[in-house]
């Protein structure tokens, strides 16, 4: 006896990997195995973590055979009793020299894998790696009222998994009414494996066809900024006013560019002002005015002609010829000299400048006559984006804020604008019917992959904070590949930026649960996502983790697994991974048992050998001329051409 570590020698005529016990061959005991050591009345389950050899020193000395005098001896720590018919996890008391110790009878191993209480629904997902006919089944509420972590390297079976574990959920509550009204998935797909792939033209294909469950428990956004016309994700008008939407969207700082959107989307000066046409390009002229007869030097002439060009761009196609005639007069007539630190009108040997009595006529009322219908701004991203910039150039003309610290985010503003105009739309009537939301980020460029998922999730944890305080709804937040947005460290963001993601998903692993909220990630690199994460789930499902770094981020944040488990991490075989967590009695290597084909996620590692041999499909060939040939599928005109 050492503390949990307990040595038990095993019976010299008991050393055979089988045991034939009233009529039928058990499996002997073995590392990895479970026996149990009878003290008294108590029964003190053990599990098997090695053996060894020794030399018995006090086998006779006369006539025997070779193993007679090795002693095996088992090396095996508690891991919990039964009592009552019933296995419960934890050391109440130690066992004693001398006490006896048994192989577990079927039954005893039936419950020591029975991990789901009697007021839990069971769900099957596989069978024991080392028993296959013992099936492993977890709970409803121990799984699904938890955060979940699904870690392995690529290829080992993480996203089959998690696929699984939904598939069979909605097999079971799918069709109950209750649980569509009460409950929402959002899954975030990074490659698109969660969304339902078109059968070949023969029909013979259906893998992939109903990726995790049918079209009527699920709703897919195959977002893209290739294309505006793809799909869009629906969002509330509410959410694209929410200071965090544009923080989080433009990186905005703390201390300098969050204040500056808080004033504009807090005020409601602009909405005055755009409600009434004539009132605004009084206030765009005057802003041209002061900032042509300013004698401030960080103001010129293109200060002036970006205000313009921003007017029109947020217009876009209901900008009127007039502003473009304007300015291209501006350009060609407004200038300003350095050396003076004045604008001039005019050619140098003619100019006006601002002290001329024509002045005004020749900026702030050329700007008030244009004939512009600013309610053609669409409602939304646009108009918000609108706002912006009038109070970004309101500020920097009157001196109120430093260009060099609010010019970045308008940079960001121009970038960002156009591609979340491409992933989002404003609806305040969305309905979703649908249990499960896929949302996909397949087709969605670097920026915007960390952008959506933090906009969506952030926006739904705030908004069930705030609309359902007793938890009459329920929220599961899905995220495939989450290195891709929890990582720890990234060289492409802002410091601020990383600090405040990780803040927001902690804050929902930590405090989620009494909201009704819940996690599940899946990743291939468990070392680059933050140790608060991972070390905040309640249950874990281990696939095959090659790397060292990966296995001690698990070893360092998972307080459920024994040594024998982690050394076994990097031999896993495909499919096959260690379940451990608050669901589980014990650490148990399961054997996920197979998907129907249909419902399978689009992961599959292609067969080269069988692929090789198959003549590729005939594809239409693009139209855009300004694609090259190679992409669109034709010859160049000088096919016959060498090559160099």
């Amino acid at each position: 006896m050492e503390g949990r570590q307990v040595r038990v020698s095993v019976d010299k005529l008991k050393n055979n990997s089988h045991l034939l016990f009233q009529g039928g061959i058990v499996r002997n005991v073995a590392v990895g195995g479970y026996l149990k050591i009878v003290k008294g009345f108590s029964e003190l389950i053990a599990k098997v973590d090695g053996e060894v050899i020794e030399e018995d020193r006090g086998a006779s000395a006369v006539y025997r055979r070779g193993v007679d005098p090795m002693s095996r001896q088992l090396q095996v720590s508690l891991v919990g009793y039964i009592e009552r018919g019933r296995f419960e996890r934890g050391i109440r008391e130690m066992p004693l020299l001398d006490n006896e110790c048994f192989i577990l009878t079927e039954a005893e191993f039936g419950l020591i894998h029975a991990f789901v209480d009697e007021s839990d629904i069971p769900i099957e997902i596989g069978v024991l790696a080392m028993e296959p006919t013992q099936a492993v089944s977890v709970g409803v509420n121990a799984i699904f009222a938890s955060h979940v972590g699904i870690f392995g390297n690529t290829g080992s079976g993480k996203s089959y998994t998690l696929a699984k574990l939904y598939h069979e959920l909605f097999e079971l509550y799918g069709g109950v009414a209750s649980f569509r009204e009460r409950s929402q998935f959002v899954l975030i797909d990074f490659n698109g494996e969660y969304l339902n792939r078109n059968s070949d033209s023969a029909g013979s294909d259906r893998r992939s066809t109903k990726a995790v469950t049918g079209e009527a428990n699920k709703r897919e956004y195959a977002l893209s900024t290739r294309s505006a016309d793809a799909p869009k994700l629906p969002l509330p008008s509410s959410a694209m006013h929410d200071l965090a939407f544009w923080t989080v969207l433009l990186d905005a700082t703390e201390k300098t560019q969050a204040p500056f959107l808080g004033r504009v989307l807090n005020s409601d000066y602009w909405d005055r002002r755009i409600g009434d046409p004539s009132d605004l390009l009084a206030v765009l002229g005057d802003m041209v005015l002061r900032a042509t007869k300013s004698n401030d030097k960080s103001l010129d002439r293109q200060t002036v002609l970006n205000l313009l060009a921003e007017v029109q761009s947020c217009l876009g196609s209901a900008a009127p010829q007039e502003l473009a005639d304007l300015i291209d007069d501006f350009q060609t007539n407004l200038h300003y000299n350095a050396t003076m630190g004045k604008f001039f009108w005019g050619p140098w040997s003619n100019y006006i400048d601002p002290d001329h009595a024509a002045w005004e006529s020749l900026t702030k009322d050329k700007v008030v006559q244009l004939p512009i219908d600013f309610s053609a701004i669409e409602p939304g991203v646009d108009l918000i984006r609108f706002k912006i910039v009038l109070q970004y150039y309101n500020d920097i003309i009157s001196g109120f804020s430093n260009r060099e610290h609010l010019s970045p985010l308008i940079k960001r503003l121009e970038t960002r604008v156009p591609d979340i105009k491409k992933l989002i739309v404003a609806d305040d009537n969305e309905t979703y019917n649908e249990p499960l939301i896929v949302v996909s980020l397949r087709d969605v460029n670097l920026s915007m992959r960390k952008v959506i998922p933090m906009l969506l999730c952030k926006h739904l944890y705030d908004r069930k904070k705030e609309k359902d305080p007793t938890n009459q709804r329920y929220l599961n937040l899905i995220i495939d590949e989450a290195h891709n947005i929890l990582s720890l460290e990234s060289s492409r963001e802002s410091e601020a930026w990383r600090d405040y993601r990780l803040e927001t998903f902690e804050e929902i692993v930590k405090e989620g649960r009494k909201f009704g909220v819940f996690l599940t990630l899946a990743s291939q690199r468990p070392h680059d996502i933050s140790p608060t994460i991972i070390s905040q789930l309640h249950n874990y499902f281990l696939h095959r983790l090659v790397n060292n770094l990966d296995v001690q981020a698990i070893e360092k944040a998972v307080a459920y697994l024994d040594r024998v488990s982690f050394e076994q991490l990097p031999i896993l075989p495909r499919g096959v991974c260690v379940v451990a967590g608050v669901s589980a009695q014990v650490p148990v290597i399961v054997k996920i048992s197979s998907l129907p084909p249909e419902s399978e996620p689009n992961s599959r590692t292609m067969s080269v050998t069988d692929e090789w041999l198959k003549p590729l499909p005939p594809e239409e060939p693009d139209e855009d001329p300004d694609d090259p040939w190679w992409i669109i599928g034709t010859t160049p005109e000088s096919d016959d051409d060498p090559p160099f």
